[in-house]
């Protein structure tokens, strides 16, 4: 008989995960955790010790990489000014190590020292085998997304990936999504589509303008539209990047529908809260039932869980 597959969503970590979200998540028995990036803070090496804990669960974990992600201060600044100018020049710039190689002490730091530790991916797709059920395809989106109508991290993008504009981006996530054979193909990016909302409670609103407007990835709404075009159905996507507290005030949706695909922001940060004297780890469940029907809940699992 068929069950039930449930996979855990951890939001933007920031720093915030450690054993004991490991001993959660592992009791469980999650089918799959899926991370929606932003390890780190602004610094590379808090990023690579989340990850080294990240690579000890057991349970099989995929991780797309967030905007803070394996870059360094000066690409991340010129990134929020939005100055191509700058990222352009910095490229020039002789630096130690360069986003190919952070990228790559990324990947080495999730993978298990015994056993297959975490996936880091992009424009990617991976088979997820769950126990008693049928498989499920896996994309993991656009890395290094900062949302909004313009390419972050184009040179890194292009070198890495081909990808030198969003119509390039949403071209490559078609591609991915075309791959797909598996009946249910579940999303996984940093920052969700265009498309749900342009105030700043919205589920990805831009909150740090007076004009407010949506800052979701149009890329990646421009290849969900494709799919259902073609009669692909879309059963979830899962992101974060933009806080569900809301800049001024208020807090954001965690899940919408759109076009008969759920949609999950998981980013709550703090991730880690004290209640009662009592600290409480977050992630979202997301259950994808026998029938079809696919739901998210919220839990807040105690760290001596």
């Amino acid at each position: 008989m068929t069950r039930k597959v449930e996979l855990a969503i951890v939001g933007d970590v920031h720093l915030a995960f450690g054993p004991a979200d490991v001993r959660t998540l592992d009791a469980h028995g999650y089918d799959a955790i899926l991370f929606v990036g932003d390890l780190s803070g602004y610094g590379e090496a808090g990023g690579l010790e989340v990850a080294r804990v990240i690579a000890t669960l057991r349970t099989p974990a995929f991780v797309i990489p967030g905007n803070h992600d394996a870059v360094h201060v000066s690409q991340l600044g010129a990134e929020v000014l939005e100055s191509d100018r700058v990222v352009d020049a910095l490229e020039r710039v002789p630096a130690v190590r360069s986003q190919e190689q952070r990228v790559e002490a990324l990947a080495r730091a999730l993978r298990a020292e015994t056993g297959r530790g975490a996936i880091l991916g992009g424009y990617s797709r991976h088979r997820l085998e769950p126990t008693d059920a049928p498989p499920i395809d896996l994309v993991i989106g656009r890395p290094h997304s900062m949302g909004g109508p313009r390419l972050a991290f184009r040179p890194y993008l292009a070198r890495a990936f081909g990808v030198h504009d969003l119509a390039a981006s949403a071209d490559r996530l078609d591609a991915v999504l075309r791959e797909c054979t598996a009946e249910r193909v579940v999303v996984l990016a940093h920052n969700g589509p265009l498309g749900l909302g342009a105030r700043k409670t919205d589920m990805f609103g831009c909150d740090f303008r007076a004009s407010e407007g949506d800052f979701g990835d149009p890329d990646l709404r421009d290849a969900l539209d494709r799919a259902r075009a073609r009669g692909q159905q879309i059963a979830a996507v899962v992101a974060g990047h933009m806080h569900h507290r809301v800049r001024g005030g208020g807090k954001r949706p965690m899940q919408r529908e759109l076009d008969g695909t759920l949609i999950v922001n998981a980013a709550r940060v703090p991730r880690v809260i004290t209640r009662q004297g009592r600290e409480l780890r977050h992630h979202v469940r997301l259950t994808l039932e026998a029938d079809g029907r696919v739901h998210a809940e919220e839990v807040l699992a105690p760290s001596d869980a």
